[in-house]
């Protein structure tokens, strides 16, 4: 696939990680009028995760992560880190406005950020095994509805910003997953 190379996906994700800082922003102007002080605990999680994106991309746009399974095996982790960094940012946010947290969904998706971690050390671990097989197949569904989400969120308007962020990441991801490289290496 011509079109996916390291430098163009480092590009994308750099542009999503800039377009989701400015998404934080507006989130936070948005919010001036009614709970200011979460909305801003909020973003600065959402400032934090954006920023793993951006250095991530970076990195592989500059080539210091340049094999495309390792591409795969890292952008998975940031996605779990993020999950986490997302997860605890929110509930304090809640905490901060007054809200209630919810305990248990903090925890599921604390546990769910630290399944996606792990699965990122499945990804490029040397082996192929059918465990490849079912996580390729998990993944090209997760990205997929990831994908249609993100379509979801430009139509929207509202959401419009995380939309194009998502759409540029995910429309990459699927690129990649597919990539005949990619495929051999997780024995498809």
């Amino acid at each position: 696939m011509a079109f996916f190379t390291a430098k163009n996906a480092g590009i994308a994700f750099m542009i999503a990680a800039i377009l989701n800082i400015i998404g934080a922003i507006v989130v936070v102007i948005l919010a001036r009028d009614t709970n200011l002080a979460g909305a801003a605990v909020m973003a600065i999680g959402g400032i934090i995760c954006a920023l793993l994106y951006f250095l991530y991309g970076n990195k592989v746009r500059k080539g210091e992560i340049s094999d495309k399974v390792e591409i795969l095996a890292q952008f998975v982790k940031i996605v779990g880190i993020v999950q986490i960094v997302s997860a605890i940012f929110n509930a304090a946010g809640n905490a901060v406005s007054g809200v209630e947290i919810g305990i248990g969904s903090l925890i599921i998706s604390i546990i769910i950020g630290l399944i996606i971690i792990f699965i990122s050390t499945r990804i490029n671990d040397g082996k192929q095994t059918t465990g490849d097989k079912l996580i390729w197949i998990i993944l090209l569904i997760a990205f997929v509805i990831c994908l249609l989400i993100a379509i979801l969120e430009i139509i929207s308007i509202v959401l419009i910003i995380y939309g194009i962020c998502d759409l540029i990441v995910y429309s990459f991801m699927i690129l990649l997953l597919t990539d005949s490289e990619v495929k051999s290496a997780m024995n498809i």
